[in-house]
C-alpha cells in the first residue's frame, strides 16, 4: 500500500502541489497580504471576486504622489497558475535589487503588481483533480438549459484529469513510434489511418456525445473584457464585463490614469513576435490594429524583451482569445499593453544542444524528456467506461497543465529574466523634462511666456490610439491668471496629442497684466510639473 501512494504522489499534482511546490490559496493570500505599507511597499484591494475573496494590488513607489505607472497584471485565466507565483516571485526580485538602484527606478515611476485577479479559480483549482479557468459563478456551457452537469471524471483513480483514447478503426490519432504514452494525428494525405478517438477523461453525462465540456469552471475571466468579445463563446459569460473581476481591473485603471503601461503574465504573447500594422483594420470604424507608431514602438520594446529573454529559448507563439485583457488594455483602455507567459518549454539540454522544431508539441514532449518531468505524460491505463462496452479504452496520456505550468524550480530562471525586462521597461517609459519658462516683456504689461517640454524617454507619452479614446487624460497646459490679468493669445486649457519619444514642443501665451501665472503641463502617464511664472 505504501508503494501505491507514494506512486501515485509522483504523478499527482492533486496530490502534490507536492510535485509542482506551488503554493496553497490560503499561502497565496499570505503572501499577498503580507505586503503590508511599509517602506516602498504597500497593499491594497481593488474589488471582490464573484466567490467574494480579494483582488489586491502591490504597489511599489516611493510615496503616494501619483506618477508614471507600469501595471503588472497575472492571475487572469485559471489554467495559467504559473503566472501568479511568478508574479509573487517577480516582486521579490524587484525588492531585492540594490538600494540605490531600486531608489533610482522607483524616483519617478511606479511599479503595481496584481498577482491574482481570479482568485476563485485558484482556491478551487488547488483543491481538486481539474484545473479550470474560470471563477466560482454556475455557467451553462454547452446551453443545454443544465448548470454544470457533465464535469470531467477522474476514471482510474490516480488523482489527475488526463486524456482518454477508444479504440476506433475509425480514428484519427495513432501511436507515436518514439513514444507509447504519445498519440499523433494521422496524416491522411500520406494514407495513414488511426486507430484512437481521442476525449477528455470522462462520462458523457447528458448524452450530448462530448465529455466534460459542463462542468465547474464558471467565466473565464480573460474572455470577458469588452474588446473583440464574443458572446457565445464557452466560458465567456452573459454579456462583456459582466464579472465583478473584470469590473475591478477595468475600473481600477480608469481610476489610476497614471497607468503608461501593462503587462499581463497569462496565455498570451506579444513580445517574442511583435504587433503588426495592418492598414485595412487600422481605419475600420472598430479598430483591429495597433497604430504605425504604436507597432514601431512594440517591435522596439519586442527587442529589448528578447535580449533579456535569450537564454530561455525560442517562445510559444501564443493567439489571444476573444475578450482578453491585452487587447481590451489598448484598444479601450489606451494603454501600452504587452502580454508574456513568461515561461515556456525550453528544448535547449544541458549539454546546449537545441532542437529546431517550431512544432509546439514536440516542443513540450522533448522538455518533458529531458528534465524527466514527472506526471507531464503518463502510461496508458485500461478503465471499463459505460459509453463504450464493446471498445478498448484507456486513460493517459500528455496532462495539458504542464504545457504552461512547470514545476516551481523552472520558474526562477525565467522570473530572473523578465525582472531584467521589467527594470528596462520601466527605464524607457516616457519621461518629460521642462525648461524654465521664458519671459518676454512687449511693453504696456504684455508679457509673451514661453514654455518649452522633451520627452527624453525613449517611448511616447501615451500610444496613438489613445488620442481617439475620450476618457483618457491627453497632454494637457493649464494656465491660470490672476483677476488683473486677461489672455491675448493662447488659452487657458490647451489639449494636445502624443509626446513622441526624443521629441519636444513648446508653448507660448500672450498675456496682459502683471502678477504670478501658474501653469501645469504634462500628462499622467508621462509625469505632470507645475510652474509659477512671475510677470
Amino acid at each position: 500500500m505504501k508503494k501505491t501512494f507514494l506512486g501515485l504522489l509522483l504523478i499527482s499534482p492533486l496530490l502534490s502541489l507536492a510535485q509542482l511546490k506551488y503554493p496553497s490559496y490560503a499561502e497565496v493570500q499570505s503572501s499577498i497580504s503580507g505586503y503590508s505599507t511599509k517602506g516602498l511597499v504597500s497593499q491594497t484591494v481593488i474589488g471582490k471576486s464573484y466567490g467574494n475573496e480579494n483582488i489586491s494590488v502591490i504597489k511599489l513607489q516611493l510615496d503616494e504622489k501619483p506618477k508614471p505607472t507600469l501595471l503588472v497584471v497575472a492571475g487572469i485565466d485559471g489554467k495559467h497558475p504559473a503566472g501568479t507565483i511568478a508574479s509573487l516571485q517577480l516582486t521579490k526580485q524587484i525588492l531585492a535589487l540594490p538600494k540605490d538602484s531600486l531608489q533610482a527606478l522607483l524616483k519617478d515611476k511606479s511599479i503595481w503588481i496584481i498577482p491574482l485577479v481570479n482568485p476563485d479559480a485558484y482556491k478551487r483549482n488547488s483543491s481538486t483533480k481539474q484545473w479550470l479557468s474560470g471563477n466560482s459563478r454556475k455557467i451553462d456551457n454547452d446551453r443545454d438549459g443544465r448548470l454544470d452537469e457533465d464535469s470531467a471524471k477522474d476514471l482510474n483513480g490516480d488523482g489527475i484529469i488526463s486524456q482518454m483514447r477508444v479504440e476506433s478503426p475509425i480514428g484519427n490519432f495513432k501511436v507515436r513510434k518514439d513514444n507509447p504514452n504519445l498519440l499523433v494525428a494521422a496524416d491522411k494525405s500520406k494514407a495513414e489511418k488511426g486507430n484512437y478517438i481521442v476525449f477528455p477523461e470522462g462520462i458523457d453525462q447528458d448524452f450530448d456525445g462530448r465529455y466534460g465540456e459542463d462542468g465547474e469552471g464558471g467565466v473565464n475571466i480573460d474572455r470577458n473584457f469588452t474588446f473583440d468579445y464574443h458572446a457565445f463563446l464557452a466560458e465567456s459569460g452573459d454579456y462583456a464585463a459582466s464579472e465583478p473581476e473584470t469590473r475591478a481591473l477595468v475600473d481600477f485603471i480608469f481610476a489610476n490614469p497614471q497607468i503608461a503601461s501593462v503587462l499581463h503574465i497569462g496565455l498570451a504573447n506579444n513580445l517574442s513576435e511583435p504587433e503588426r500594422y495592418d492598414a485595412r483594420a487600422a481605419n475600420e470604424r472598430i479598430v483591429k490594429s495597433w497604430s504605425v507608431n504604436d507597432v514601431e514602438m512594440s517591435k522596439y520594446i519586442s527587442t529589448i524583451y528578447k535580449e533579456h529573454t535569450k537564454s530561455l529559448g525560442e517562445a510559444s507563439k501564443m493567439v489571444s482569445s476573444p475578450g482578453n485583457f491585452s487587447n481590451t488594455a489598448y484598444y479601450h483602455l489606451g494603454k501600452f499593453s504587452f502580454s508574456t507567459p513568461l515561461w515556456w518549454p525550453s528544448v535547449t539540454d544541458s549539454t546546449k544542444n537545441t532542437n529546431k522544431t517550431t512544432d509546439a508539441n514536440e516542443t513540450f514532449y522533448k522538455w518533458v524528456d529531458i528534465n524527466n518531468v514527472q506526471g507531464a505524460i503518463l502510461p496508458w491505463s485500461k478503465v471499463n467506461h459505460p459509453d463504450f462496452s464493446n471498445q478498448k479504452v484507456e486513460v493517459g496520456g500528455v496532462v495539458d497543465i504542464f504545457r504552461n505550468n512547470p514545476p516551481v524550480e523552472f520558474l526562477e530562471t525565467s522570473v530572473q529574466a523578465h525582472t531584467g525586462f521589467v527594470v528596462k521597461l520601466l527605464e524607457n517609459m516616457a519621461k518629460l523634462v521642462f525648461s524654465t519658462p521664458k519671459v518676454t516683456s512687449l511693453g504696456d504689461d504684455i508679457y509673451r511666456v514661453e514654455l518649452s517640454v522633451m520627452n527624453v524617454g525613449n517611448m511616447p507619452t501615451y500610444p496613438e490610439i489613445a488620442d481617439r479614446i475620450r476618457f483618457v487624460s491627453r497632454f494637457k497646459t493649464v494656465c491660470d491668471l490672476q483677476s488683473n490679468q486677461q489672455f491675448l493669445s493662447g488659452k487657458r486649457l490647451q489639449l494636445y496629442s502624443a509626446l513622441g519619444a526624443g521629441d519636444s514642443k513648446t508653448f507660448s501665451w500672450l498675456i496682459k497684466g502683471k502678477g504670478a501665472v501658474k501653469i501645469q503641463a504634462g500628462c499622467p502617464t508621462s509625469g505632470e510639473q507645475q510652474i509659477e511664472v512671475k510677470l
